[in-house]
C-alpha cells in the first residue's frame, strides 16, 4: 500500500493520467500496459495471478478537469483497444468519470485497487477489487461519478447520470449494480462521532444489488452517506488504533479514506 498527495496548479487535460502513470507502477501489481492509446489516454494493468486478480483500466484524460474511465477484461496493446467484457457505463450514465481541479488530491494505491480523493471538488473514486469474501473470484468494481458527478459519489451508492457503483465482474462474472450493505450511511441521522469526540469507522460493506449477497468491503474506504451533523469537513483526519490515518471527503455525503 502507498499513499501520495499533490497539488494541481491547473485543471488542464493530461494531468491526471500523467499522475497515475507515475504513481500506480510503484506497486508491483500495477503497470502502464499501453501508453499509446491516444492523446492523454493510457491503459493500466492490475495483475496478481496468485490472488485471482486481472483487469485493465483505460484512462482518457484528453479533457480539462476530468478523465473518462473504462474497465476491461483484456487489452490489445498492439491495436490499442480493450478486449472482452467492458464496463464503460451503467444505469442512465453514459460514462464513468474521475474529476480533478485546481488544488490538492490524495491517492491510495493498493495491490488490487486504488482510491482517488479530489480535495478541490470534495469527491472520490474507487477502482479495482474490493476486499473480497471469496478470493477465487475476480470481482472488479467502479464506485464514483457518472456524466454529471454531484456531491461525493464515493459516499453514496447509486445508478444515475451522476453516480455509478457497478461491477465489471461480480461473484458470478456479471456486470451488476453495487450498493452498501443495508444502510450504513443511509441518512442524515447517521453519526460517526462519539460523545468523547472519537470517530468510529468501518470499511464499506459492498453488496451485489442483484444477488443481495455481500461480495466484500471497499478496502480502505468508510462511506457514510449524509453525515453533515458529524461536523467533519474535507481534509479532516483521524488517527485510528494501530496508527493508521484516515482522511475525510465531505460534500453532502461523507467518506473516509485510509492514508495507506
Amino acid at each position: 500500500m502507498a499513499w501520495s498527495t499533490g497539488v494541481f496548479a491547473a485543471n488542464t487535460a493530461g494531468l491526471l493520467v500523467a499522475e497515475l502513470a507515475a504513481i500506480l507502477p510503484a506497486n508491483p501489481n500495477w503497470s502502464v500496459y499501453d501508453a499509446a492509446v491516444g492523446a492523454n489516454c493510457q491503459a493500466f494493468e492490475c495483475l496478481d495471478a496468485a490472488a485471482t486478480c486481472l483487469f485493465y483500466v483505460k484512462v482518457d484524460n484528453n479533457f480539462a478537469g476530468y478523465a473518462i474511465i473504462e474497465l476491461w477484461e483484456g487489452w490489445d496493446a498492439v491495436g490499442h483497444a480493450g478486449a472482452g467484457v467492458a464496463l464503460k457505463l451503467f444505469g442512465t450514465a453514459a460514462s464513468m468519470k474521475m474529476e480533478y481541479g485546481v488544488g490538492g488530491y490524495g491517492i491510495s494505491v493498493r495491490d488490487h485497487c486504488f482510491i482517488w480523493q479530489n480535495y478541490s471538488g470534495s469527491d472520490g473514486v474507487y477502482i479495482g477489487q474490493p476486499r473480497r469474501k471469496d478470493l477465487t473470484k475476480n470481482i472488479v468494481v467502479f464506485c464514483g461519478g457518472g456524466d454529471t458527478p454531484i456531491n461525493n459519489t464515493l459516499g453514496l451508492p447509486g445508478m444515475t447520470a451522476a453516480i455509478v457503483w457497478a461491477s465489471l465482474f461480480d461473484e458470478l462474472g456479471n456486470k451488476r449494480a453495487m450498493t452498501f450493505s443495508g444502510s450504513p450511511g443511509g441518512g442524515a441521522s447517521f453519526v460517526v462521532k462519539t460523545i468523547l469526540g472519537e470517530l468510529e469507522l468501518r470499511e464499506t460493506p459492498l453488496k451485489n444489488d442483484t444477488t443481495k449477497f455481500l461480495v466484500g468491503e471497499l478496502e480502505g474506504v468508510a462511506s457514510y452517506g449524509s453525515g453533515a451533523e458529524a461536523g467533519i469537513v474535507t481534509g479532516d483526519t483521524c488517527l485510528m488504533p494501530g496508527g493508521n490515518v484516515w482522511s475525510a471527503i465531505m460534500n453532502t455525503n461523507l467518506t473516509f479514506v485510509e492514508e495507506a
